[in-house]
């Protein structure tokens, strides 16, 4: 079977794209549609599925959400990132998120002592610019402040 130089080109960014990191199908085609035409670029990505070179979606949106995890991001910037990237949103963990919620509240707010209300204002928005959902930062929030009355 004989290539065309620019099935060669097309296949060699593909390569270079999955060798960096781990790419949806979605993000594949976005990137190389700016460049080749979109039927090319079909057959490209049918012959990396083939070939196996593409992971499964459910797979690569554990391992992005379990990334974004580890960075403290909320449940909400989480799948944000992941309808973003063509992915399929993962379960939410309410126990992991309130000990995220908590974490960001000691690392940024651990000197405030009966915090104002433009504090408390401050945290919320803090929270909620991280992703976080707003009953689990009312939540969080008032057991915080309970805590640090004392």
């Amino acid at each position: 079977m004989n290539k065309s130089k620019d099935e060669k080109r097309l296949l060699e960014k593909l390569t270079v794209y999955l060798s960096q990191r781990t790419h949806s199908e979605y993000e594949l085609k976005r990137k190389l549609i700016k460049t080749f035409n979109e039927e090319e670029v079909e057959k490209a990505l049918q012959l990396a599925k083939e070939k196996k070179w593409l992971s499964d979606p459910e797979d690569i949106a554990l391992q992005l959400s379990e990334e974004l995890h580890r960075k403290k991001k909320g449940w909400l910037f989480i799948q944000a990132a992941l309808k973003k990237k063509g992915l399929p949103t993962v379960e939410k963990k309410e126990e992991q998120e309130e000990e995220k919620c908590w974490w960001w509240l000691e690392k940024k707010f651990s000197n405030l002592q009966n915090p104002s209300e433009a504090n408390l204002q401050k945290m919320y928005r803090f929270l909620s610019y991280r992703g976080f959902e707003e009953a689990l930062i009312k939540k969080v929030v008032y057991k915080y402040t309970q805590d640090n009355k004392e």
